[in-house]
């Protein structure tokens, strides 16, 4: 598997829907980004780590970097995104030394991304497929659809019907139906 590094670039949140964000990684040279629609937990979580809190020194995924590290060389795992599935882009960690290998949700990786400073892939096709240009200063983001929940995809097609806009609304149905077949 070829393979794209990635580097967390930011976080944003999503207006008018109860403190969701959506976190931006972008390939080493900053030319492609993916973003990764996350809930407010996970939010509060990356801008507390943004804003350097010192609470944060003493908060779990902290101490239990701090501890393995004390049994692990920290270079040696990386995290890996290889595919996406029902709106959930699919990770695993990857301890190089012993070749053990744990699934864990894409917003963890992130998080352990940020505060271990675990190097984080991305397999080159879901990267291409995924992917738009990375402009610093967005005011709007695109979102692919296939990375949204099954619940907010209904919820973006009531949307698209009520606003008579019927081509994304296809787009929506046709990727809910793409998830029915499976």
């Amino acid at each position: 598997m070829v393979r794209t590094q990635l580097i967390y670039k930011s976080l944003a949140e999503i207006v008018g829907s109860e403190g969701m964000g959506i976190i931006t990684l972008t390939d080493e040279s900053a030319n492609r980004a993916v973003h990764i629609v996350c809930d407010q937990t996970m939010r509060n979580q990356l801008q507390m780590r943004a804003e350097q809190l010192d609470i944060c020194n003493s908060m779990l995924p902290e101490v239990l970097m701090a501890m393995l590290s004390d049994y692990v060389d920290p270079k040696k795992l990386e995290i890996t995104v290889y595919d996406i599935k029902d709106g959930q882009y699919l990770a695993t960690l990857l301890n190089s030394d012993n070749f053990s290998i744990r699934q864990l949700r894409m917003s963890d990786a992130i998080l352990l991304h940020v505060v271990g400073g675990v190097p984080m892939y991305i397999d080159e096709k879901l990267m291409a497929s995924q992917s738009v240009p990375f402009q610093a200063d967005m005011s709007k983001i695109s979102v692919p659809i296939n990375t949204l929940d099954t619940e907010k995809l209904k919820a973006e097609l009531e949307k698209a019907v009520e606003e008579e806009d019927y081509r994304l609304a296809s787009y929506i149905k046709e990727e809910l139906n793409k998830r029915n077949q499976k």
